[in-house]
């Protein structure tokens, strides 16, 4: 009797002790920042579907707290200051994507910046308050492509607005010649979803990013 109270004495404290745990895990922030020359429209949303978006002017920023966890998290942006969510809508398959999983798996994060679809402004992730986890780099990758319009060759073609970009027309699961001078301009993006050895990176959960366009 008296080692089965010890024993449901024991599993109380173990449980308190794990609420306690994930209690402290810190809620994530991120910065999106727009270092352009130009005012740009920062847009992201989440595994809900609900767009938020940003009009921000050369060298403006906006702080967004994603909690200690968000799943399927993308940040993307379009020229412009329009800020509409139903331009950020349109401008998603044309732009470069930051994509983040926070706290998806044992207190750790996952990002990376996807070229899957199309590119359409420099963006950079940087952890700000990195701590490296086991197995992971907590790195800080970017992908720029200068002067897009003579880089998007056919049969890759321009997107026109809002996001004004360049479309990768063979966006299969393979690189392609399509794909291959996107992945050679920018090494550490994913241009196709095999092509992601070295290009998911991750941080503990509580660690801050920032998501910079033209970095």
């Amino acid at each position: 009797m008296k080692n089965s109270v010890r024993i449901m004495a024991l599993a109380l404290l173990m449980s308190v002790v794990c609420w306690f745990a994930i209690g402290l895990v810190d809620a994530t922030q991120i910065n999106i920042v727009n270092q352009c020359s130009q005012t740009i429209s920062g847009c992201q949303n989440n595994q809900s579907g609900q767009i938020t978006s940003y009009a921000l002017g050369s060298g403006a920023s906006q702080l967004i707290d994603v909690g200690t966890s968000w799943l399927g998290g993308v940040i993307w942006g379009y020229p412009g200051g329009s800020a509409d969510p139903t331009d950020c809508n349109k401008a998603k398959p044309q732009a470069d994507i930051a994509e983040f999983t926070i706290n998806g798996f044992s207190n750790q994060d996952a990002y990376d910046i996807s070229i899957v679809d199309a590119y359409n402004l420099p963006l950079k992730i940087a952890p700000t308050s990195p701590v490296q986890p086991s197995g992971t780099t907590c790195g800080s990758p970017s992908c720029t492509i200068n002067n897009l319009n003579s880089f998007c060759q056919p049969p890759n073609t321009p997107t026109g607005p809002p996001g004004d970009g360049c479309y990768i027309v063979e966006n299969t699961t393979r690189p392609t010649p399509e794909t291959n001078p996107f992945a050679n301009a920018c090494p550490e993006a994913i241009s196709s979803t095999t092509n992601t050895t070295g290009k998911v990176y991750g941080c503990q959960t509580g660690t801050n990013y920032e998501a910079v366009f033209c970095p």
